[in-house]
């Protein structure tokens, strides 16, 4: 039993909520999924990459403007400072879910992992969901 609380202790230093998977028609094999990261550890957390049971591959991005232009870049690394929050949304940084293997439905909760440069696997479970419609200001 105690094996088991030291391992969740040592991830227990990332919080991550608000995790949605945006559900789109059922011929598009690729989507993304979006999430809240609090970092309550004392030192900087770095993740890797990015793992999923419900795609064949699993990627971190970014949104970066080059000139006029927007385009999606993979990140190689992701550093969440101690006591630092990092949102992944549309637009922003997000996780790229390649070759669905299945179809989603709306309101299934799938499973997701974050990689960190020293070999964790944080997992956490995401609600499949329609994309928010966007407010013109």
């Amino acid at each position: 039993m105690a094996m088991i609380f030291i391992s969740n202790a040592a991830l227990a230093e990332l919080l991550i909520t608000d995790a949605t998977v945006r559900l789109l028609p059922p011929s598009v094999p690729n989507t993304s999924a979006y999430f809240t990261l609090q970092n309550t550890g004392d030192k900087n957390l770095t993740l890797v990459g990015a793992q999923s049971g419900i795609a064949n591959k699993a990627e971190l991005h970014n949104h970066i403007r080059h000139g006029d232009v927007m385009r999606m870049e993979k990140q190689d690394t992701i550093v969440v400072p101690p006591g630092e929050i990092v949102t992944f949304t549309p637009g922003g940084l997000h996780m790229m879910l390649f070759g669905l293997m299945e179809p989603l439905k709306k309101g299934q909760v799938v499973t997701l992992s974050l990689l960190t440069e020293d070999d964790q696997q944080i997992h956490f479970d995401a609600v499949v969901a329609s994309p928010k419609k966007h407010s013109h200001h």
